[in-house]
């Protein structure tokens, strides 16, 4: 007899072993990344510090070499 499954229970693919580059987060995933509130990662869209690199349904998605990059240069320009 075959084992029901859906979609949702498909094994995922672990995201821990793809490169930056490779993963995709969305905005609470990229907040909880870089230590800041989903609040932040939506206003730096905004202002144009960080570009959604794709959209699933409603969400943005970022890809986290992109969001370490900007939060690095936020700091810089804080600093400074």
């Amino acid at each position: 007899m075959p084992l029901p499954f859906n979609r949702r229970s498909l094994p995922r693919i672990d995201d821990t072993l793809a490169a930056p580059h490779q993963r995709l987060l969305t905005t609470t995933e990229a907040a909880q990344a870089i230590g800041v509130s989903p609040a932040t990662i939506r206003q730096w869209t905004h202002r144009g510090y960080l570009r959604p690199t794709a959209h699933q349904g409603h969400l943005n998605l970022y890809r986290e070499d992109h969001v370490l990059q900007a939060e690095r240069n936020r700091r810089e320009r804080l600093s400074n």
